[in-house]
């Protein structure tokens, strides 16, 4: 049994492209904060945030496009455990952020969103 929470559920119940249009905004305020230097609470924040959504959107996409999430997933969950190392590198918030935006684009070609 998952102990999801309320804002999780409710995010859970929404449509799958609502869902990963949600997604993709997240990436893109991460990657925009990681070369803004903003404070780095709010973008480990988005990052925790972003693994949740994708278990909770992964579920169900065909196994391609869920297999791809999960790649995405375990690059965050390495950039969390490392976060105080990954903040601290320029070239290591540079990669966040061109990850986040190649992301962006990935997840909404998935959900066929092409904004």
């Amino acid at each position: 049994m998952n102990n999801w929470t309320v804002a999780e559920m409710a995010f859970r119940c929404n449509r799958l492209s609502l869902r990963m249009e949600r997604l993709a905004q997240n990436f893109l305020r991460m990657g925009a904060m990681s070369l803004d230097g903003v404070d780095t609470e709010t973008v480990r924040s988005i990052l925790k945030e972003s693994k949740v959504f994708i278990e909770l959107t992964a579920i169900d996409l065909d196994i391609d496009s869920a297999f791809e999430l999960a790649q995405i997933q375990r690059q965050l969950s390495r950039w969390d455990v490392y976060w105080l190392e990954t903040w601290t590198s320029d070239t290591s918030q540079i990669e966040i952020s061109n990850l986040s935006q190649s992301w962006t684009n990935r997840i909404r070609e998935i959900a066929g969103v092409f904004i």
